[in-house]
């Protein structure tokens, strides 16, 4: 099975490495040609393992039987977008994002099977050619549109874990909730995970956001009981959040897929994540 993994950070880097080892032809692409020259040389290093891994900025090397994993974040959408329009793949592609906001560019792609998912792993870049795998999980798939049938294959990778889901909406918006819940509050206090529950005042704000979005999105009850939160915090304790990270490096956080698209969604005002995105923004300015 082929594979071709566009976006070469903390996500894209551990899929490329985890699929390469499970023997799927793998191909990386860059958005910086000396990031690829750096992996074609010195191959993918993943907790001391290393995987050869071809590497190119250029889309002309994508294999016309790959399945594209498009890993990239939210800021770096657009480009992608248009590259996809304009090479004309027919490509089954899957989007791992994370937010919701996306989707609504996903609609006006011309390629027929389009599948969105979630991604479980923890996963730290330590520099153009390292990742550090901080938490072993699973990669949660769903179809956006075409023909179910085409991501099947995906699930049966030895060793990497996919797991496929009916309901895209119910699975994305899954997973914006608990970014909603630990991400800003992890970036806000510069704390690692753990600390959201050995802290009193940050776990005393962790219920507090968790009770605003109760009262707004009733179905979190279901979706994502308060208890899961806690263990996940738990389980990952020692993790840095992608929005901790963001802000510690100095980039863009993603502040609009995740908290402005929950803000909008939502039919009632949710004051404590509205101060949260408004704080993060103002830093993000500075």
């Amino acid at each position: 099975m082929n594979f071709a993994i566009v976006g070469a950070g903390a996500v894209g880097m551990l899929t490329a490495s985890l699929l390469k080892e499970a023997g799927c032809g793998v191909r990386l692409i860059t958005r910086r040609p000396e990031q690829a020259e750096r992996i074609n040389a010195e191959g993918i290093s993943r907790d001391g393992k290393v995987q050869y891994i071809q590497a190119s900025s250029g889309w002309e090397s994508i294999p016309s039987n790959a399945f594209i994993f498009v890993t990239v974040k939210y800021g770096q959408l657009p480009e992608v977008i248009e590259k996809l329009k304009s090479n004309c793949l027919a490509n089954p592609i899957v989007f791992l994002q994370n937010g919701m906001m996306h989707l609504e560019m996903l609609r006006h792609l011309p390629q027929k099977n389009i599948a969105a998912g979630v991604v479980e792993h923890g996963a730290l870049k330590e520099g153009d050619t390292h990742v550090r795998h901080t938490g072993k999980g699973t990669y949660r798939l769903a179809l956006l549109a075409g023909d179910e049938e085409r991501f099947l294959p995906l699930l049966n990778i030895n060793g990497v874990g996919c797991e496929w889901q009916e309901d895209a909406d119910r699975l994305l918006f899954r997973k914006v909730l608990l970014n909603c819940l630990i991400n800003p509050l992890t970036a806000l206090l510069s704390i690692k995970n753990g600390e959201l529950l050995s802290n009193v005042h940050a776990y005393e704000l962790l219920k507090n956001v968790y009770t605003e979005l109760y009262s707004a999105f009733p179905e979190i009850d279901a979706l994502l009981p308060f208890e899961q939160v806690t263990t996940l915090c738990a389980s990952t304790a020692g993790n840095t959040s992608s929005m901790l990270a963001d802000k510690l490096a100095g980039r863009k956080m993603e502040l609009d897929t995740i908290l402005l698209y929950t803000i909008k969604r939502s039919r009632y005002t949710l004051p404590t994540l509205q101060t949260f995105y408004h704080l993060l923004k103002a830093v993000e300015e500075e």
